[in-house]
């Protein structure tokens, strides 16, 4: 199905006659449409191809998110007088388990502003997150859980 959609992107330049990066970019996403009607059409058997999109569109879509949100609450907290700041540390007990998923997890929580990664357990179970902005440890660690984690899983699992 990949393939699929790189002939498709490449048809797509072609018919443009123009082979730059944003001309196959959108041949690939026109390609990409075209495949998930034919598939929904009866047309090509599913494919876990569509599915994998779909959830890597949803890691980017909650990384940005989780990006503005992040940026937007340290500047307001930095832009004001008093600090709301509450920092903490809090050990995430991980369902991850490949060096790949835990990689891409402390990847996504050391970008966003107001967190580190700090280490993870030796048996590789605990990840240690420093969270500047911690309500309770119980919500920033379900926050962690049920945001990055639970779609780093659903791609990567």
């Amino acid at each position: 199905m990949l393939l699929g959609n790189m002939l498709l992107a490449l048809t797509w330049a072609a018919l443009q006659s123009e082979f730059s990066l944003f001309t196959l970019f959108t041949g690939h996403v026109l390609g990409y449409v075209i495949l998930v009607a034919l598939v929904r059409g009866g047309v090509l058997a599913p494919s876990p191809y569509i599915g994998r999109v779909h959830r890597v569109i949803g890691l980017a879509g909650h990384f940005l998110y989780e990006l503005v949100r992040a940026n937007i609450r340290l500047a307001l907290d930095v832009a004001t007088p008093r600090f709301q700041m509450k920092p903490g540390i809090v050990a995430v007990p991980l369902d991850a388990t490949e060096d790949g998923q835990i990689l891409l997890l402390t990847m996504l929580i050391n970008t966003t502003p107001g967190s580190v990664a700090l280490d993870v357990s030796p048996d590789r179970k605990t990840l240690y997150v420093h969270v500047m902005y911690m309500d309770s440890p119980d919500a920033a660690r379900e926050e962690i859980k049920q945001g990055f984690e639970r779609r780093v899983l659903d791609v990567l699992g």
